[in-house]
This record gives C-alpha cells, sequence and structure tokens, in this order.
C-alpha cells in the first residue's frame, strides 16, 4: 500500500490524489474486495471520479479504466442498476465480474485474480472488454498490468469482536456479530444488540443504515430491559451517495431485499436514481451537516 501506484482512499486518499497527477495514461484498475466494507460504493465513486479527471488532463484517450469485482452485476438494485450502467458505457469503462484480487507484484505494477465462476464463459464476466495486456494464465487466473491499483482493502470486525463468544464461529459471516437482522438483538445472548459495521446485517454499512437501525435497537433493548420482548424491526435500509463525476450524483437507497427504499418526500422532487447537481450539493453541503450535527446528535 502508498507505493508503486498501489493506493486507497480508505487509507490515504492524499497518495490516491498524488497517483492521479502522475498518471500519464495505460490501465488504470480499481478493485472491489470480496468482504463486506464501508459503503459498498466507494471503490466505484473513486473510479468515475478518476476517469473526470483524466478527461480534464488529457490523459483519458491513452488510458484504460478496468473495474474488477467479485461480484455478479455493478450494483444489485433497479433503477440504480441501469443508471450505472449508462455512466459505465458512456465513460468507456471495462467492467469484470466474479475477478477476486489474490496477490500484486508491486514492483512491476502486476495484479492477480482469481476467476471465482464462470471462466469458462465470457460473456457473464465481461462487459466492454479491450485488449489491456491482460494475461490469461489460467482458466481461473489472470495477469492485469496496472499504471496505478486503487483498492479497497479487505475489512473486518475489530480483533476483539471476533475473538468473542458473541461473533459467528464459521460460516459466510464468521467473525461478525451474531444478531436478528431485524430486531437486531443476538439470539443466543438475549441482552446484547448489536448495529453498524461489527454487526452481521447484509446491507450496506453506511451511516445512513445504522440511522435507521439505531431507534430499532433502543426501542427493543428498552424492552428487554423492561422483560418484554422486543417487537420493533429493521427491514434493511442503507444508502450510497454514488458520485458518478464532478457535479453529479445518484442516491441509491434500498432494502434487505435489494428494492428500491428511496425517501417519498424526496423524491416528490427529485428523481434520485438519476445523475443530478442536485445531489452533488446534497452530498457536499448537506449531508455532512447533517452527519456531524443531527445523526450523531440523535437528532434525525
Amino acid at each position: 500500500m502508498n507505493k508503486n501506484n498501489v493506493c486507497s482512499n480508505y487509507v490515504d486518499p492524499e497518495y490516491t490524489w498524488k497517483v492521479l497527477q502522475d498518471f500519464k495514461g495505460g490501465n488504470a484498475l480499481f478493485t472491489q474486495p470480496a468482504t463486506p466494507i464501508k459503503c459498498g460504493g466507494a471503490p466505484q465513486k473513486i473510479m468515475y471520479l478518476a476517469d473526470d479527471y483524466f478527461r480534464r488532463t488529457g490523459v483519458r484517450d491513452q488510458s484504460q479504466i478496468i473495474f474488477a469485482t467479485p461480484g455478479s452485476v455493478i450494483f444489485a438494485t433497479e433503477p440504480f442498476k441501469t443508471t450505472l450502467m449508462e455512466v459505465v458505457d458512456r465513460k468507456d469503462i471495462q467492467l469484470r465480474f466474479f475477478h477476486k484480487l489474490t496477490r500484486i507484484d508491486g514492483a512491476n505494477k502486476k495484479a492477480y485474480y482469481t476467476i471465482t465462476q464462470d471462466a469458462d464463459e465470457p460473456e457473464k464476466i465481461l462487459y466492454n472488454s479491450k485488449d489491456s495486456g491482460i494475461k490469461e494464465l489460467s482458466k481461473t487466473e489472470i495477469e492485469i498490468p496496472y499504471e496505478m491499483l486503487h483498492l479497497a482493502p479487505p475489512q473486518s470486525a475489530p480483533d476483539f469482536v471476533k475473538r468473542s463468544k458473541i461473533a459467528f464461529q464459521d460460516g459466510p459471516n464468521k467473525g461478525w456479530i451474531n444478531v436478528d437482522i431485524h430486531t437486531l438483538q443476538h439470539p443466543e445472548y438475549q441482552n446484547v444488540f448489536a448495529l453498524g459495521d461489527a454487526a452481521a446485517l447484509p446491507t450496506a454499512k453506511t451511516g445512513a443504515a445504522i440511522r435507521k437501525q439505531a431507534p430499532v435497537l433502543v426501542h427493543n433493548l428498552m424492552r428487554v430491559m423492561e422483560h418484554q420482548l422486543p417487537v420493533d424491526q429493521y427491514q434493511g435500509y442503507s444508502s450510497c451517495p454514488i458520485v458518478t463525476g464532478y457535479g453529479k450524483m445518484l442516491l441509491c437507497e434500498f432494502d434487505y431485499t435489494n428494492e428500491r427504499d428511496s425517501d417519498p418526500l424526496l423524491t416528490k422532487i427529485f428523481d434520485t436514481s438519476k445523475e443530478l447537481y442536485s445531489m452533488w450539493i446534497l452530498k457536499k453541503y448537506g449531508l455532512p451537516f447533517m452527519y456531524w450535527n443531527m445523526m450523531l446528535k440523535g437528532r434525525a
């Protein structure tokens, strides 16, 4: 990390900015990890902004932008998925699905990926594919050369959580706190509740999700303290503001079922599934104010 043009906004955004400024062409590789991460859309946001920056600095024509993800789609919820695929087409971005980053040769600027499924069906794993110097090492492993590589590093719950009895001990949620996804109560330790990043909840780990989880947890915890059963239900709401360029953003809101769950009042005024300047203003000014002055103080 932070050398050989391997950068991450999660670790040091200033180094990411330096890498972007020094970029003169070649493969700009952006990677999504195989673990849950804080704000699952973040690896895309920097990619779209990088594309805009490359166009402004005149190096986009000498560049290939590649997005490699272990997932099967760019985004799971419609109509946001359709809008983002239009962005991908407009920006001429290569997508590589079911690609899991396994190792990096920083000195020689090469990244290695395992193809986790459908390796023999390129139409399922490649979109806007081009000759970018990519080598097939085997049916399930490829080598991608890069001039810059942006990572969202694998993430986990803190060690003291992973080692505790309140966490899943095995399975896909191993290490994350085991709670009912609706009541947020631990199934074995009735006096334990969890929300946010360390909880094994099948939704995006965002501040917007915690904003909806917190009142459910509080009400249910108070009922348990009064020797009553928890009744409030969290339905998986989360929000992912995806910046698609300078002055453009769509506000992706969804629930456990990957159905759209947009704010009804806001959507009467704006179509938040489209790239809007108004959503960019919301992201730049409205959401930081709401976070620092309202959410953290329990007012929103």
